[in-house]
């Protein structure tokens, strides 16, 4: 992970297991041509409200590396994913 995505995630909750789930097991992936990177995201659960649940996107460099870099994560809705490209929502 960037330096970048370590202090990102922190400020927004997102564990690294997290984080790792969800790049092994996205719940959809695609390619960003202008900005040249992946983007994937899944859901998490909000570890003191288990009834809440949050759409993570995970911004990386790679799909099929032994070496993924992380270079950002950040929770948004429904609407940020559509914003974002994704279709599988």
């Amino acid at each position: 992970m960037t330096d970048h995505a370590k202090i990102r995630a922190l400020e927004r909750g997102i564990s690294k297991d997290d984080i790792v789930r969800i790049i092994n097991d996205p719940a959809e992936t695609i390619y960003d041509n202008y900005e040249e990177n992946y983007k994937s995201y899944g859901i998490i659960t909000d570890p003191y409200n288990p009834n809440r649940t949050y759409y993570v996107i995970i911004v990386h460099n790679s799909l099929k590396a032994d070496y993924v870099a992380i270079i950002t994560v950040m929770i948004t809705g429904k609407g940020g994913l559509k914003t974002h490209g994704f279709s599988n929502i």
